[in-house]
């Protein structure tokens, strides 16, 4: 069996969870919150109405309901004094015909609000997207290969277009792990790598033959973080021990004080910068670390003189 459309599509995203890219719809959540909010003021106001209105009353029943709930529910003197009493009775004989009373329905509003302003928060917590992101997802959106049809219709044609990139987010969550120096090769293999080589020495996607596109599947490659995280952490462990060093031994030949102080900025700068791009360290750390890089470089100055 193979499969078109949307299901095709979600057996790319359920292999390769890169491409599990949606919509977060965060002005229609927006909007849903300030219904809400809108209708909880509301309620608000008539609460506060109705108690003003029986704390200003000259019956002393109603004025000590505020207080006492016995005295809310009586036995009242005349129908007039037992109105409230009355109407509470009749109100409790309709909301049990929908199965609730007045205060949960209030509860069940305010709960809605706020799982509404978790939601929202959590989707705008989300990894964003980026334009490199949505190439291969593009790619298959299209119907099977030498087709030249798009497989969405009307409004849903529009869902991943880059005019709300802003709006989307990656399941994934792995463009908020990578470092600079990760996103910089990340960006070079699908623009300019993937062009000229990747789609001729790499092998296309595949999925299980059970939710595969149906027809001759489309040649959509697909890098894996792993391999980038890789070569990152490579060329990281290599720059950690080579640069102290190439730093010190370049220092150990320049004679002139001032030169040698000019040396240790540039140094230090280098190192900090390279720190942000091969790592993802917070401000103390990397204001930690490169202080300690400075005084090592000073230390190493001063126990080996000024003459080489």
């Amino acid at each position: 069996m193979s499969m078109n459309g949307y299901n095709a599509l979600a057996g790319y995203m359920g292999t390769y969870p890169s491409l599990a890219i949606f919509r977060r719809f965060l002005i229609l959540h927006a909007r849903d919150l300030l219904v809400m909010q809108g209708e909880i003021i509301n309620l608000e106001h008539e609460l506060c109405m109705s108690i003003q209105s029986d704390r200003e009353a000259k019956d002393p029943v109603k004025n000590a309901s505020e207080y006492d709930i016995s005295a809310l529910k009586g036995p009242h003197k005349s129908e007039r004094a037992a109105e409230q009493w009355s109407r509470t009775l009749e109100l409790r004989k309709l909301l049990k015909n929908y199965g609730r009373s007045t205060s949960f329905a209030s509860f069940r509003l305010l709960l809605s609000l706020c799982e509404a302003q978790l939601r929202f928060a959590s989707l705008q917590r989300l990894a964003p997207v980026k334009k490199a992101d949505l190439l291969p997802l593009h790619e298959c959106l299209g119907m099977p290969y030498g087709s030249g049809r798009h497989f969405l219709r009307a409004h849903e044609f529009e869902t991943w277009d880059e005019e709300h990139i802003h709006d989307l987010a990656s399941l994934d969550g792995s463009n908020t792990r990578k470092d600079a120096l990760s996103k910089l090769i990340d960006k070079l293999l699908r623009r300019v790598y993937h062009p000229v080589m990747g789609r001729k020495l790499h092998d296309p996607l595949s999925v299980e033959e059970a939710w595969a596109s149906h027809g001759q599947p489309r040649p959509i490659v697909y890098y894996p973080d792993g391999h980038v995280s890789v070569a990152i952490d490579t060329l990281s462990t290599i720059l950690a021990s080579v640069l102290p060093a190439l730093s010190a031994f370049g220092l150990f030949f320049i004679q002139d004080p001032l030169i040698r102080m000019v040396a240790i900025v540039a140094c230090t700068v280098l190192f900090s910068t390279i720190l942000t791009l091969v790592a993802r360290p917070t401000r103390a750390e990397c204001f930690a670390i490169t202080s300690a890089f400075a005084a090592v470089l000073v230390v190493f100055l001063g126990s080996n003189g000024s003459v080489p």
